[in-house]
């Protein structure tokens, strides 16, 4: 017979001795009332065990689920959180390692005789592992099943010589030691009922490590929980402090948005007034391009006029040279007249004199006008450069005009939009506050659980 080689696993306590079978010595009676008992109250407790590990594992795998989907939104929202290592504190899944007991194991030659002593001498053993070859686990003696089959009266003689492999389960539930609790518990809580007692047999790269008991997988269910709670609580406590990181980069955002909308309703006002100081300066340059042209038309028809009145001084200049001509004649004719002619000579002077002033004058008038053309031409040509002029910038105008309502209509559409993030700001941050104080509730009912 050989013994299984120790592993970091938990010692056998008192405490796990007190629930193992009766020993043989009881006496046939014993063993008889200790399998009606077990007969009627196993199917009850297997069935509240088995509830209670079910309870557990959802509550369990609920909270891995939990944790999951919030390390994955931390990632998401703190990009350097992808590359940072696990934080401290952060819980890990217990390992089976811890939980698991040494039991002995036996080979094809040991018989009931041999394992019956083996388990008198050791009541803190559960079990025994039938090995085919050393560390290759085959089958699974439990300690109770085994003793009830050796109470018989005549066990003695029918079991007692015969190979103990022959009453091994060689069956059992068998997992790896690299298995996930979660996943070792699923197994346990699906086995039948007749074997819900039986212990599961762990291997450490395909060699026996140990088994779990009953009672060790309700431990390792309960260590599951704590660490899932404790999970939980750092799971809200991150959540906390996000939220409240979100929070206050919302207030922040609402306060911007509310600076961006006065300030929206700021230009909307400059740009009105704008507006209306631009439609006057449109109809000023509309009066001014109108005025302009009429100056120029004026200017044309003072040039105009001033040829005509050039035309007439130039008749009047004709007129008095052949009065000037006609008086010369009248003067000769007065001078063959002798002392009658006298009278008309001085008349003929007289006229000859006006002739030559109104020669002078009609020169001087030509001379004006002429100079008058020249300023009314230089006004009409003025007037006409700087109506092209004005002409040319109407467009520059009229697209001023025109891009400035369209800036008009861009910042009101920018006024309903920073109303629009305001107000979204206002309804988020109302929504992160009822939240934060969802997990901060949350989070108050989970400290005396953890307490406990």
């Amino acid at each position: 017979m050989t013994l299984l080689r120790k592993t970091p696993g938990r010692q056998v306590t008192q405490g796990d001795q007190a629930v193992q079978g009766k020993r043989v010595d009881q006496g046939n009676q014993a063993g008889q009332n200790q399998r009606t008992v077990q007969a009627a109250g196993a199917p009850n407790a297997v069935h509240g065990i088995a509830e209670a590990l079910e309870d557990l594992t959802e509550q369990t795998n609920q909270m891995n689920r939990m944790n999951q989907a919030s390390q994955a939104e931390e990632r998401l929202q703190d990009p350097e959180a992808r590359l940072a290592p696990q934080a401290s504190g952060e819980l890990k899944e217990p390992s089976m390692m811890e939980y698991i007991r040494t039991v002995p194991e036996i080979s094809e030659t040991e018989t009931c005789l041999d394992v019956l002593e083996l388990l008198m001498g050791n009541p803190g053993i559960p079990c025994v592992i039938y090995c085919n070859t050393p560390g290759n686990p085959s089958g699974l003696i439990m300690r109770d099943a085994f003793f009830q089959r050796m109470m018989g009266r005549f066990a003695v003689d029918l079991y007692y010589p015969k190979p103990a492999f022959q009453f091994a389960d060689l069956s059992p539930t068998i997992v790896e030691a690299d298995e996930t609790v979660s996943e070792v518990l699923n197994l346990a809580l699906h086995r039948p009922d007749d074997k819900f007692y039986d212990c599961i047999i762990v291997k450490q790269q395909e060699v026996l490590a140990g088994v779990l008991t009953v009672r060790d997988l309700m431990n390792l269910s309960g260590r599951l929980q704590l660490d899932a709670e404790r999970k939980r609580e750092l799971i809200l406590t991150g959540s906390y402090r996000h939220t409240s990181n979100i929070e206050a980069s919302l207030d922040d955002v609402k306060a911007a948005a509310d600076k961006t909308r006065a300030e929206c309703v700021r230009m909307r006002e400059f740009s009105e007034t704008g507006a209306d100081k631009l439609e006057r300066v449109s109809s000023s340059y509309a009066g001014l391009i109108g005025d302009m042209t009429r100056r120029g038309d004026q200017a044309e028809e003072l040039v105009r006029h001033a040829g005509r009145i050039s035309s007439i001084t130039g008749t009047i200049t004709e007129l008095a040279n052949q009065s000037s001509l006609l008086a010369m004649n009248a003067s000769i004719e007065a001078a063959h007249a002798g002392e009658h002619g006298r009278g008309f000579q001085v008349v003929a002077g007289e006229v000859q004199s006006l002739a030559k002033q109104t020669r002078k004058l009609a020169g001087d008038i030509s001379e004006l006008l002429e100079h008058i053309q020249q300023l009314a031409a230089d006004t009409a040509a003025a007037a006409g450069s700087a109506l092209k002029e004005l002409q040319s910038c109407e467009g520059d105008v009229e697209e001023g005009t025109r891009l400035f309502y369209e800036m008009q209509q861009a910042v009101h559409e920018v006024e309903l939009s920073g109303s629009q993030v305001y107000e979204l700001a206002v309804n988020t941050v109302q929504r992160v506050h009822q939240i934060k104080e969802e997990l901060a509730g949350m989070n108050a009912s989970l400290e005396p659980r953890a307490e406990q």
